[in-house]
């Protein structure tokens, strides 16, 4: 990985905010991630699937992935060894330190694989995704949530002022990292809108592609199957 590049530079900023990454989700989807989560993952899981988390951060989700199925069932995937190491003490077992454009993991694996605010963040996300669809195996799902950037209502627009003036002052105030909480706003401005992601899926061969949105139109919970 090389230094200049961005994956480079993110997984630097996520090593230096992991400790106070859980509060902050909190705080920016204004208490919500957690019913998200539940919600994303409440229909078409079994205990028997295998199932990656990637970009599994602190392991928030792939907790409540373990909680519904079973410790030797679930992987996480992480580039960030802070974020793996916070995983860790939440007693997660199968954790990768490792990047989602080149996964560590033979074809055909799993039957479901998630993501949780990290697909905005791949350097390149026509290459990720073909890892994604390689390690799933027939018929597998993908399931996503991530902020995105939203059509221009009255609500959004206000949700985005809060977003992009707030979450860097609480930044600096939490984690003591303004650069970082100024990244994140603007990666999720810069990321594709609802419609230009569900169409790369599609132009990757994903079907099946429903996308619920929440918050103002500004996070969405995407599933797709290969």
């Amino acid at each position: 990985m090389h230094k200049n590049s961005k994956s480079f530079q993110v997984q630097k900023m996520f090593d230096q905010i992991a400790e106070n990454y859980d509060l902050m989700n909190y705080i920016m989807s204004l208490g919500n991630h957690k019913k998200w989560e539940q919600e994303i993952i409440s229909s078409n899981i079994n205990k028997d699937i295998k199932i990656l988390d990637i970009a599994c951060g602190t392991g928030s989700l792939t907790k409540e992935l373990i909680n519904i199925t079973s410790q030797k069932n679930v992987t996480g995937l992480d580039f960030s060894e802070s974020m793996i190491c916070l995983a860790q003490n939440k007693n997660i077992n199968n954790l990768i330190l490792g990047d989602s454009h080149h996964i560590p993991i033979k074809s055909n694996t799993f039957e479901l694989i998630t993501i949780a605010y990290g697909i905005r963040n791949f350097e390149n996300l026509s290459n990720a995704l073909n890892e994604i669809k390689r390690c799933l195996n027939k018929n597998g799902t993908l399931k996503i949530i991530e902020i995105i950037k939203p059509k221009n209502t009255l609500r959004s627009i206000i949700f985005k002022i809060g977003f992009n003036v707030f979450a860097p002052i609480l930044g600096m105030i939490i984690s003591r990292n303004i650069k970082a909480y100024r990244y994140l706003p603007k990666s999720a401005n810069l990321f594709l809108s609802k419609d230009s992601l569900y169409d790369l899926l599609n132009s990757h061969g994903f079907k099946n592609i429903t996308i619920k949105q929440k918050l103002f139109g500004s996070v969405i919970l995407l599933e797709t199957s290969v």
